[in-house]
């Protein structure tokens, strides 16, 4: 492992002094083998792509899924513009149903 040794100035080492009244004029990292891996330069290709390609995923389902929604939405308005026209129409006959046999009443009572 590597041995790193920092040469302090001389207002970092009346820092030092001050908060623990010994003199440095260094400071020293060790590094212990075994307890540190090594450094290595990660593929950035690699996690870049797998990253964007999740994303795109993601976005592709919440499109998908957006797009069933609104079609859902729209047959259900459909189906209900669909049976207030058939209530309408259904109203309407029965009006004209009444109308006529209120007609075919006054007629028979005429004579």
């Amino acid at each position: 492992m590597a041995n790193v040794t920092i040469k302090l100035t001389d207002a970092q080492k009346a820092k030092i002094k001050q908060a623990t009244g010994q003199d440095q004029s260094e400071v020293r990292f060790v590094g212990i083998p075994g307890t540190n891996p090594p450094v290595s330069t990660p593929e950035p290709s690699a996690p870049l792509k797998s990253a964007k390609a999740m994303r795109s995923a993601k976005s592709l389902r919440a499109a998908k899924s957006l797009r069933a929604a609104k079609s859902m939405r729209a047959a259900k308005s459909l189906r209900a513009a669909k049976s207030m026209r058939s209530a309408k129409s259904m109203k309407a006959a029965k009006s004209m149903r009444s109308a006529k046999s209120m007609r075919s009443a006054k007629s028979m009572r005429g004579q």
